[in-house]
């Protein structure tokens, strides 16, 4: 019987633990439903089984168990990684010439203040002191581009063409957005801040304008929003804390039933 109550310990733990993180994650994802570009998290788990071998004090705890019989037992759940989802966010206009939106695949890549090369779907660009575009976070758009200070009636189109006007009229073309592609965006190390940074497993990134080999294009004017489905994500959480509930209810269960055993008169 001591197998059994271990046993039931450790499905139940695992249990809590397995609800526990999903609950934080779920918790991350409703606290960014307003973050642009944001991409929602979802955990994932897998089961946990063993094969033990019957002895002569186990089997009769088992329907027509025999010494020697092998069963699988179940020992829970463990958390066997994040998965994140890079569907589609949906568009809202800003009116702000240098907001950007990728409609479709790429990430734009960034540099941080320590070198770091970065990437996002956050298009909230804007010139900085200097006219170098940067983002809500103050990191600069890679490869860099920058808007003269005589430039006015600036605009980006679908292709990544930055566009302004100078003084006399004319309309000047000041460089291109690119976009990065990865063999396997699965692979991306989230870093924070909406940024992801190139792994092994994602591979290097692949640099090009937009609508070019597969990638998006650009909205100007627009952001792309966080694609967390809110009304989902509460109906999961909702579902997720009544599991941790139960989980909570077995636990005192399992803790009842090991002090009755402790206390059992022993001949």
């Amino acid at each position: 019987m001591a197998t059994s109550l271990n046993q039931l310990w450790s499905v139940v733990t695992s249990g809590l633990h397995s609800q526990q993180r999903r609950l934080e994650m779920l918790s991350h994802n409703i606290a960014n439903v307003n973050t642009p570009g944001f991409k929602a998290a979802r955990a994932e788990f897998q089961a946990l089984f063993r094969e033990r071998v019957l002895d002569e004090a186990d089997a009769p705890l088992f329907q027509e168990g025999q010494p020697g019989d092998v069963v699988v037992e179940g020992l829970g759940a463990v958390l066997s990684g994040t998965t994140r989802l890079w569907t589609q966010g949906t568009v809202q206009q800003t009116g702000h010439p240098f907001h950007l939106a990728i409609h479709g695949e790429g990430f734009f890549q960034v540099r941080a203040a320590d070198g770091q090369l970065y990437y996002t779907r956050a298009g909230d660009f804007s010139p900085d002191a200097a006219g170098n575009l940067v983002n809500g976070q103050g990191q600069y758009l890679e490869p860099p581009i920058q808007i003269p200070e005589d430039i006015r009636d600036t605009f980006v189109d679908r292709l990544g063409r930055v566009w302004g006007s100078t003084a006399e009229g004319e309309t000047v073309e000041l460089g291109t957005v690119q976009l990065a592609r990865f063999p396997n965006p699965g692979g991306l190390l989230s870093v924070g801040d909406n940024n992801f940074a190139a792994t092994p497993a994602s591979g290097p990134a692949e640099l090009a304008p937009p609508g070019q080999d597969g990638r998006g294009v650009l909205l100007g004017g627009f952001l792309e929003q966080s694609n967390v489905d809110l009304g989902q994500t509460m109906v999961t959480l909702l579902r997720t804390q009544r599991v941790y509930s139960l989980n909570l209810r077995a636990l005192r269960v399992a803790d009842e039933m090991h002090r009755i055993a402790n206390e059992m008169v022993r001949p």
